[in-house]
């Protein structure tokens, strides 16, 4: 997923875990959810919908998956980091006069909003036209055909020469995750999170805040000696290990690494 580094998290998995080989499997956002349910990866990096206002019913944008994974459902979340909401226009547009962006700026100009969109959010007063992704809005931004509000990462992602980048901090910003399924959680889940979250070697272990539920000792694992969905300590079993979040991960039918998106 972009925005990830699933590179470095290898280099990293290797370092500690070098005879438990991690997978990473790249796939779309919204094919994340699906393939963790199936049971193709272990785990999961992917974007959640913006947090409901007032209540409201949750309803993910056409880019992330329709369901939405909650501790609820049987699902280990453990939320990674928020990424900035950043406007992408034209290199000579008024805009670029500024270091960032605020929302009411945005009134009056011309939204290009794709049908990937992962944000679920629209400023008020834009005239909205609809693209097929964001790949093709980055191309209409520098035609000059429009602006496109998407997650930091997706406007590197599809860079173009004419365009630039600025941010709108007051903008919703989109959430990441590492999902998993509780029911089947991975022997080195915890190792996975602590790798991911940038912890060092000696921290990574059973100090992840609780994701799920179940009875755990002091140490932080289920008296049954399986990894809870937060912080249990990973242990070495003739399972394979989990592979690198992306976006989703395949589960492996048989020994060797785990995989994860």
């Amino acid at each position: 997923m972009p925005g990830t580094s699933p590179d470095r998290w290898s280099r990293v998995w290797r370092e500690r875990l070098p005879d438990d080989p991690l997978d990473v499997v790249h796939a779309e956002p919204a094919a994340a959810v699906a393939a963790v349910l199936a049971g193709d990866v272990d785990a999961a990096v992917l974007r959640l919908p913006p947090a409901p206002a007032d209540g409201a019913a949750l309803t993910p944008p056409p880019g992330l998956p329709t369901t939405t994974p909650t501790t609820r459902d049987g699902w280990a979340v453990v939320p990674l980091w928020t990424e900035t909401t950043v406007v992408v226009v034209p290199a000579d547009h008024v805009l670029t006069v500024v270091d960032e962006v605020d929302v009411a700026d945005l009134a009056g100009e011309t939204l290009l909003v794709p049908a990937d969109d992962v944000l679920g959010w629209t400023p008020a007063g834009v005239d909205v036209v609809e693209v097929p992704d964001a790949a093709t809005g980055a191309d209409l931004v520098a035609s000059g055909a429009g602006l496109l509000v998407v997650p930091h990462a997706l406007a590197r992602l599809h860079d173009r020469r004419g365009t630039t980048v600025r941010p709108v901090p007051d903008a919703p910003g989109s959430r990441l995750a590492l999902v998993w399924r509780t029911d089947t959680e991975h022997p080195h889940a915890q190792e996975l999170v602590g790798i991911v979250r940038g912890r060092t070697a000696g921290s990574s272990r059973g100090d992840a805040p609780a994701a799920s539920g179940g009875a755990r000792d002091g140490r932080g694992t289920r008296r049954d000696g399986r990894g809870g969905g937060d912080a249990p300590t990973p242990r070495r079993t003739g399972r394979p290990t989990p592979r690198t979040p992306g976006r989703g991960e395949r589960r492996p039918r048989g020994g060797g690494g785990g995989r994860a998106r």
